[in-house]
């Protein structure tokens, strides 16, 4: 299974151009996964900051055991 090194050399290269090619790809795709991780933990911040407003108004709410105000 000897080659001459010329064709070795072009099988090395072929494989590196692929790899590369690979590594460039992920590199792309993580970037764009962290974009997305840093969307949703800004967004999830705001629904958090949301739901507090709503407990904390819910809890100053008006006592159930007042009349209406038509009465």
């Amino acid at each position: 299974m000897s080659q001459d090194p010329n064709s070795r050399i072009d099988d090395l290269e072929s494989h590196i151009a692929h790899l590369e090619t690979a590594i460039n790809d992920m590199s792309d795709m993580i970037k764009s996964q962290w974009d997305r991780i840093d969307l949703l933990e800004r967004r999830n911040k705001l629904v958090a900051e949301d739901m507090k407003r709503l407990v904390d108004f819910l809890r100053t709410s008006p006592d159930d055991d007042a009349p209406p105000p038509h009465y």
